[in-house]
């Protein structure tokens, strides 16, 4: 059953109420009744079953029934992507949202194909907050402000992860052969992959490079490949 956002939603908490969107879509699409239970997610761990008690104008009033809190995932990763065209990083990160990652850096390379928006990223987050209700995923993953890659990577090392380039070169060296207790962030190229100057940035920093495929994948595709594996791993 698709779930309904709630972050007020937490194990102390009785009652919760759901406005906006949230209370939009049930009032004006479902056309729920008092009465009627819906599945809360808080995106931080927490789901229940509400019991509507009231309805008005502008809000839902439910009672909290049977709150339950998942750990989160451990090791986490996260996915680091190339703004691509035709707004495939849309399909990325809804697909990814649902494979378990926990961040998203957006990235302006050297062969980028779109320029990037705080709009764009505000359409990011929707998609992936509607991907946790469909697939009851207990936790929003954070999706950070686009950045160019040199800044992106001192980021991602800061947030506690370690980059994997997940190379077009495609080195014989596996999701298998990662550390088992490494967080990492898998770098995912644009449509006209890296340049000279990115590649020289990563020898610089020694970020490991894998192969996610022994074929030339769209980046897309590579991304959920990558999540893929480092789920089944």
């Amino acid at each position: 059953m698709p779930s309904y956002y709630c972050p007020e939603l937490n194990s102390s908490r009785t009652v919760v109420m759901l406005e906006g969107e949230e209370f939009h879509h049930l009032s004006h699409v479902k056309r729920i009744a008092v009465g009627d239970s819906v599945m809360l997610n808080s995106g931080t761990g927490h789901t229940a079953t509400g019991k509507i008690t009231d309805i008005n104008k502008r809000n839902i009033s439910l009672a909290v029934l049977d709150c339950s809190y998942t750990e989160a995932p451990n090791p986490r990763y996260a996915i680091a992507f190339a703004l691509l065209k035709n707004h495939h990083d849309e399909l990325l990160v809804e697909k990814c949202t649902e494979l378990g990652a926990s961040k998203f850096y957006p990235l302006i390379t050297e062969y980028v194909v779109r320029e990037g928006s705080q709009n764009a990223v505000q359409r990011l987050k929707r998609i992936s907050l509607a991907a946790i209700k469909q697939c009851d995923n207990p936790y929003l993953p954070e999706i950070q402000d686009i950045l160019g890659l040199a800044q992106a990577l001192e980021q991602i090392i800061n947030d506690g992860f370690q980059p994997v380039l997940c190379s077009e070169r495609r080195p014989e060296v596996w999701m298998t052969d990662l550390a088992e207790d490494l967080e990492p962030c898998f770098l995912i190229g644009p449509e006209g992959g890296w340049n000279d100057s990115e590649y020289e940035l990563f020898a610089e920093l020694e970020i490991p490079e894998i192969t996610i495929s022994p074929l030339v994948l769209r980046a897309e595709t590579a991304a959920i490949a990558a999540a893929a594996q480092f789920m089944v791993y």
